[in-house]
């Protein structure tokens, strides 16, 4: 199947590899299905990809790789909107606002977009932890990063 994106033009993919959100992403709640793209040379990005509509694009990222004291508690039953009944089913992203100046760029710490790996359904979840913020920083304000290699 031939999609148009937003970052990579036509792409071919697989219909077994789309995401289904159900609820869509906040802000884009009639998108439905994604697809995950890599980004040719770049292991820290992934591009999140509405399959119907190429304008609707996200950059997203694992979070440990920025940050890697990042908790997160999703109760059970927001976990069971998506079928998921045990952590090896889980896979976690988040939503990277890119800046004109890369280092001050930053990451959805508090809205996660939650996997399930196994029957590929997806949700995004606002946390209720108040020392996360939606604009994050990408790296640490000394200039570095945790986990990533300058």
């Amino acid at each position: 199947m031939i999609i148009k994106t937003k970052f990579l033009g036509e792409v071919d993919i697989r219909e077994e590899d789309i995401l289904v959100f159900p609820d869509g992403i906040l802000g884009f709640e009639e998108s439905r299905k994604f697809i995950l793209l890599p980004i040719p040379e770049n292991e820290f990005f992934t591009i999140l990809q509405d399959v119907e509509r190429e304008y609707v694009s996200f950059i997203v990222t694992d979070p440990w790789k920025f940050k890697a004291d990042y908790e997160m508690e999703v109760p059970d039953n927001e976990l069971l909107k998506i079928n998921i009944r045990k952590k090896e089913q889980i896979a976690m992203l988040n939503i990277v606002t890119l800046s004109d100046v890369f280092e001050n760029s930053t990451m959805n710490l508090l809205a996660p977009v939650i996997l399930n790996t196994e029957n590929r359904i997806g949700k995004q979840y606002v946390l209720n932890n108040v020392r996360y913020s939606s604009k994050h920083p990408l790296f640490e304000k000394n200039g570095e990063s945790e986990n990533v290699d300058s």
